[in-house]
């Protein structure tokens, strides 16, 4: 199956279970030595809580994640 083939099918599924596949294809491949947690990924982690709790930056629902993306997506076309 190529992979034009493969996106045609999926299309036809519903967002739900897009972000399932997604995640799952993601989940599915390698890691980098990037993505291991190390000293450095406990320090972005730590800053970016104490902007949280600093009130510096704030959370968005999951609403206003996907509206985000969405318009990213238009934006690109």
């Amino acid at each position: 199956m190529s992979v034009a083939e493969i996106q045609k099918s999926v299309s036809d599924l519903s967002d739900k279970e897009r972000a399932e596949l997604a995640l799952w294809i993601l989940d599915s491949l390698p890691r980098t030595d990037e993505e291991e947690a190390g000293p450095e990924s406990l320090k972005e982690a730590l800053r970016r809580k104490a902007e949280l709790d600093s009130g510096q930056v704030q959370t968005l629902s999951s609403a206003e994640f996907w509206d985000g993306i969405s318009r990213e997506r238009e934006s690109e076309f």
